[in-house]
């Protein structure tokens, strides 16, 4: 077999032979550094809302889902997208806090005010960047969305930065068809399409249905309304089994499954 032209030359090999020899686990934070180089002109700082007082179920946010706390895996995939400077957990419980630490993200302590069961997400928002103010963008991850992957945030962020976008929204694509009824008379009537001319699915682009798995906002925007989408919007469509929520334990069970073969594995887990 003939030697490389470097090897019997006697000089360096070329990266990509340096590459290759590394250990995949080093490749991939290498990349990640990379790939955060690349927008290293504007600070991402990623929050993830955690309250303590979660009714439909307790603790939902440290419950373990697939052999880890449920925050985990939304912390360890932004970690691993390489987009955010910072990733923080936005809580006002002690445990919470700690299951944070030990996944690696920040811990923000949150005005009671903003933990209640009746408070907004916004006003979560704006308790945190109140505290933190030094970023240019501010990405609201949810911590109920445990299927988004490094992938998403990196061709999200990438979408909103080549379209100059003020804000982003995640989406889902589902051919469903949609009713109303007039409270008053019982009267049911669609509200998206005409059953006379009822499409099949392969004739028809479906809905995007807003799944709430995470959305960035540019500092200024939200520093003047307050809000997590305006201004120029854009959105990023993700898989269709990205919609399922956590809101009972049938949704739970359902997500076990998913999380298992869809959901971010790090190397470190």
């Amino acid at each position: 077999e003939l030697e490389p032209k470097w090897l019997k030359s006697g000089s360096s090999p070329p990266l990509l032979v340096v590459w290759l020899k590394l250990p995949g686990p080093l490749r991939c934070k290498l990349a990640a550094c990379g790939r955060s180089m690349a927008s290293a002109g504007k600070r991402v700082v990623a929050v993830v809302p955690a309250r303590g007082g979660s009714v439909s179920i307790p603790l939902k946010n440290i419950k373990e889902l697939a052999g880890r706390p449920l925050i985990d895996w939304c912390i360890r995939a932004a970690l691993d997208s390489g987009v955010f400077t910072d990733v923080f957990v936005s809580t006002d419980h002690d445990g919470i806090a700690e299951v944070a630490v030990a996944s690696g993200a920040k811990v923000h302590r949150r005005a009671a005010e903003t933990a209640t069961s009746t408070a907004s997400t916004e006003s979560a928002m704006v308790d945190f960047t109140k505290a933190h103010p030094d970023f240019d963008v501010v990405c609201l991850i949810q911590a109920t969305s445990p299927l988004t992957t490094p992938e998403h945030f990196r061709e999200a962020f990438a979408m909103y930065e080549k379209v100059g976008a003020d804000s982003l929204v995640t989406a889902v694509r589902a051919h469903r068809f949609l009713w109303s009824v007039d409270p008053s008379t019982g009267v049911a009537s669609a509200k998206n399409y005409v059953p006379e001319k009822r499409a099949r699915r392969q004739d028809w682009d479906g809905e995007l249905i807003e799944n709430g798995a995470f959305y960035f906002t540019d500092k200024a925007l939200f520093e003047r309304t307050e809000c997590r989408l305006g201004g120029k919007m854009v959105l990023y469509e993700m898989p269709e089994h990205t919609l399922v929520e956590l809101d009972s334990m049938v949704d739970w069970e359902i997500m076990q499954s998913l999380v298992t073969e869809h959901g971010h594995k790090p190397a470190s887990a």
